[in-house]
């Protein structure tokens, strides 16, 4: 039993690094194909980078709109029931940063992301595989990497930082509202304690947790996407298998950042606590 609980965890673990080496490899085989690439032009990349922006920001802008809205509208509703009216306008403005502009928001975008780009993605790049697209652009000295990966990829991650500035600023709008409905809180102090509230580690972690999590949400959707070979019975095998690992690592990357900003918060706040 040990023996095979032991083989397992390895196997796991040998999986796991395997998996991380292949997609940094893709990575620098994407970036290092625009690189050998640029003196082809950039007519190419940069439409197909603005398609990929407008497929995944533009097309996303109303869901996003409205799942922030009722977001903003419940947080701000439940903070302000619990920290009262004008004198908890302070404890309100962290709220708002740390529950909305730090963690809802690239969060929930970044789900929203996967569901309706990640797979598509995912598909896309698959059915390309199955249909021989891929061998064709190679027959005709297109280098796929060049043409077909590094424009999602940067597509992918302005789109997804795009879409979280416009979450935050959409919640931060229903909770100004819901704020001002129930305890006639003025804007200049709604806004004043939530920009006062505002860090610069806060607005640090957000920018880690859009542009580094899109990058990893299309890097991933790209490998599964090119890893189909021939069966089309493995296309939706690689839709699941991008969607999962994605939100895998989107979790993995918001609880890693929270707890390296609570270890450095921690560690620069004991010295001062001593002295």
């Amino acid at each position: 039993m040990l023996l095979r609980w032991m083989d397992a965890t390895g196997r796991s673990t040998v999986s796991f690094f395997r998996y991380g080496f292949f997609l940094a490899a893709f990575l620098y085989l994407s970036i290092n194909a625009v690189w050998l690439g640029r003196h082809l032009g950039h007519r190419d990349f940069r439409r197909e980078s603005l398609l990929q922006i407008y497929f995944t920001g533009v097309q996303a802008m109303g869901p996003v709109i409205l799942v922030a809205l009722g977001v903003g509208v419940l947080a701000i509703a439940q903070g302000v029931e619990g920290v009262g009216a004008l004198s908890g306008a302070d404890r309100l403005g962290r709220l708002v940063t740390v529950v909305l502009l730090r963690e809802l928001a690239p969060l929930l975008t970044g789900i929203v992301v996967i569901v309706r780009s990640v797979t598509a993605v995912s598909a896309e790049l698959g059915l390309m595989r199955i249909s021989r697209e891929v061998e064709t652009l190679e027959a005709m000295g297109i280098p796929p990497m060049r043409n077909l990966i590094a424009p999602r990829l940067l597509g992918g991650v302005v789109a997804s930082f795009g879409l979280s500035v416009l979450f935050a600023a959409s919640a931060l709008v229903g909770g100004f509202v819901v704020s001002r409905l129930l305890v006639s809180l003025p804007a200049n102090l709604f806004f004043g304690s939530v920009l006062s509230a505002t860090s610069r580690s806060d607005v640090l972690a957000f920018g880690i947790k859009t542009i580094v999590g899109g990058l990893g949400m299309f890097l991933i959707a790209c490998f599964h996407g090119m890893d189909v070979e021939r069966s089309p019975s493995q296309v939706p095998v690689a839709i699941s298998r991008a969607a999962l690992h994605s939100l895998v690592f989107l979790l993995v990357l918001h609880g890693a950042v929270d707890t390296w900003d609570l270890i450095t918060t921690t560690s620069h706040r004991i010295p001062g606590g001593l002295l």
